[in-house]
């Protein structure tokens, strides 16, 4: 898939290239309508704010404060006020960690330093916080995005149609919540993730061509880096091994491959290590391991024997095809993908699987605040693949009626992702508190229902550290148990468990992993559920 000049008969046609350009205009427009960077209240940051601000303490931490460890916040220098500016995790030895990996900071880094640069002229403060680095983090995001898309239209181009490719640019940008995390929340990890596992496709298919000592230090570095930036995305090394793997027999000569090049993978590993050396510096300074496991500190696991895949893909509260419902054409193509691009078939399917148990596995399957399942986004230049072949199937279609059809399909799905982003902004599709009440009393409106915010439920996020998923209703539901007497209201929270098949086996299982006996399992989560449901 190696894109060289004029060896595609496409590439004259302008159409690709127009959509991209549309992309552009449109998410600027977004943005600057939007602009996020003016938000500058305490605590209420436009764009570093959430899990950004973890993504970002490096920078300010290392170059503005001077100290990555974070010591300064307990002796503030004059004027600091840490109104939501660093969000670190106090750790056994009482250092302060930033649990987030580096690697957005090193993305961030170039216009970081600009802002920096130019904060005096606009009159902003050099704090790492004011309007003009929000801006420039917006900006960087757009620059991502778009090189991704560039590179994605060029790889498409060499097996589609310009019509094919220009459908799925705009399907991808338009039609997903990549338009949302590019934009109103530009700096999330998302959009960089997209363009990063784009690029490591790219880059795959050229090493696979020629092995060159740059090229496989290059690979092996952005494959840590990727890692990097978002450890989950390490299952981009299924694109690695399984590149151009069509048949058993082509598996067994791939290992053969690998063996015969061990040099070319110590390389390679060498590469993914280099990647990686700052942030092992980092943790050896403040947790006194090379290693670590960061999210640990805020109580974070995945439950690997018990993935909640239904409700990652089809849930109320997050599903992906629920709130990204477009996806569904690509998962659909997979299957005429083997035919269409047998090369592309098992990396492109190995990847999303993968995905997909990981992502549910994951303690906070619905990963917090957010517009629909974002860990997903990441994915979306891979998965830009079998979309084009479905659109290549509906745009060759000799009928007239299915050829409109599948297009007008594809449209009615991108207008409605248009929609509910609209209804997210307005928080009628709230960030956390969907279920299937909630969602199909608010399909298509403009308008809260009459009881949107007492029929919103809120998870607790205690129990579900320990794989356990309670989700309470917003209104008065629970009133009557703050009226009983203690213990009567703890035996009504008790049969209230007990009615619930799911959670009691979630309530055994927490139980095995922790060695403890069920009675007392079940007696931790009744008396959690019975102070949250009566506030206490």
């Amino acid at each position: 898939m190696r894109i060289r000049s004029g060896n595609c008969p496409f590439r004259s046609n302008p159409l690709p290239s127009f959509s991209i350009l549309a992309i552009v205009v449109l998410y600027m427009a977004i943005n600057f309508m939007h602009h996020s960077w003016t938000r500058v209240e305490p605590g209420e940051r436009g764009v570093i704010r959430w899990d950004v601000i973890s993504y970002y303490s490096y920078l300010p931490a290392a170059f503005i404060y001077g100290d990555v460890t974070l010591g300064f916040l307990d002796d503030p220098p004059e004027g600091f006020v840490n109104d939501s500016k660093f969000w670190p995790s106090t750790i056994e030895n009482g250092n302060k960690l930033i649990i987030t990996s580096m690697g957005l900071s090193v993305l961030y880094a170039p216009f970081f330093f600009v802002a920096h640069g130019l904060a005096p002229l606009f009159g902003q403060a050099r704090d790492g916080f004011s309007s003009i680095y929000q801006f420039f983090l917006v900006i960087s995001a757009l620059v991502y995005v778009t090189l991704g898309f560039v590179i994605l239209k060029n790889m498409l181009l060499r097996y589609f149609k310009p019509l094919t490719t220009a459908i799925t640019l705009i399907a991808i940008a338009f039609g997903t919540n990549l338009l949302y995390y590019s934009t109103y929340e530009a700096a999330m990890a998302h959009s960089y993730g997209f363009f990063l596992i784009v690029l490591f496709i790219y880059l795959v298919d050229r090493w696979y061509q020629r092995q060159t000592l740059p090229l496989t230090l290059l690979t092996g570095f952005l494959f840590g880096f990727i890692a990097l930036v978002r450890p989950t995305n390490i299952l981009v090394i299924f694109i690695l091994l399984f590149w151009d793997v069509k048949s058993i027999r082509e598996l067994m000569s791939r290992i053969i491959f690998f063996l015969q090049k061990f040099h070319l993978v110590l390389l390679m590993m060498a590469g993914f290590i280099v990647a990686w050396i700052p942030q092992f510096l980092y943790w050896k300074a403040i947790t006194g391991h090379f290693l670590y496991f960061s999210y640990a500190a805020e109580g974070a696991s995945f439950f690997w024997a018990h993935p909640r895949i239904m409700q990652s893909l089809f849930g109320f509260k997050k599903g992906w095809f629920i709130y990204t419902p477009m996806m569904l054409i690509s998962v659909a193509g997979i299957i005429p993908l083997r035919k269409r691009l047998p090369r592309l078939f098992l990396p492109v399917l190995l990847l999303l699987l993968s995905a997909i148990y990981v992502q549910s596995a994951w303690w906070s399957w619905w990963f917090g605040g957010g517009f629909g399942l974002r860990a997903y986004i990441d994915l979306y230049g891979a998965l830009a693949f079998p979309f084009a072949v479905v659109v290549e199937r509906i745009v060759a279609e000799r009928s007239n009626i299915r050829r409109y059809t599948g297009l007008s399909l594809i449209g009615l799905l991108l207008l409605l992702q248009l929609f509910n982003t609209y209804q997210y902004r307005r928080n009628i599709i709230h960030y956390v508190g969907m279920n299937r009440y909630t969602y199909l009393r608010s399909f298509l409106r403009t308008d809260y229902h009459p009881g949107h915010w007492t029929h919103l439920t809120m998870p607790d996020y205690q129990l579900a550290r320990k794989g356990i998923y309670v989700f309470y209703l917003t209104g008065n539901q629970y009133d009557y148990l703050a009226e009983m007497e203690r213990p009567e209201a703890m035996d009504a929270v008790r049969e209230m468990i007990l009615k619930d098949r799911r959670l009691v086996k979630e309530i055994g299982w927490f139980a095995k992993r922790e060695g403890i006996e069920p009675d007392r399992a079940m007696e931790e989560v009744a008396e959690r559920m019975y102070l949250s449901m009566t506030k206490q």
